[in-house]
């Protein structure tokens, strides 16, 4: 049986809240400097990691976490489709050329967003197959 460090579950509760804002931070800034949605999204992921190296008892639901990133994937995909009834082209910027770039950030903000959450759901669902495969 794996015995856990009184360490690793102090110094892991302390970092949890800071590595989720710092994720939310890459994801939401991912339009104006390095980083985005898939960064962001593996830091999320990272941070559930670490609660289960804390409590390797929690289980996930793997079809509930599945049917969500489905669900994210059609998000994104209408996300970048709705430029076709503005703009008449696939994947391109639905925000008016004309409007301030302040506007024109929202997409790429929404795209981000959604993107990140895609990757965090995709990558806790790849981790916990392997885990349940192993016991």
């Amino acid at each position: 049986m794996l015995r856990i460090s009184l360490i690793l579950v102090c110094i892991s509760r302390l970092l949890y809240p800071f590595i989720l804002l710092f994720g939310f931070y890459i994801i939401l800034n991912g339009d104006k400097s390095p980083g985005g949605g898939f960064q962001g999204g593996v830091i999320l992921a990272t941070a559930f990691f670490i609660t289960y190296f804390i409590d390797p008892k929690k289980i996930i639901n793997l079809k509930l976490l599945v049917k969500i990133e489905k669900y994210l994937f059609a998000l994104i995909l209408i996300v970048a489709c709705i430029s076709y009834f503005t703009n008449g082209e696939f994947f391109t910027n639905f925000i008016p050329v004309d409007s301030p770039i302040e506007n024109k950030r929202i997409f790429l903000i929404l795209l981000n967003f959604f993107i990140g959450l895609k990757v965090t759901t995709g990558l806790i669902a790849v981790f916990s197959a392997f885990i349940e495969e192993g016991r």
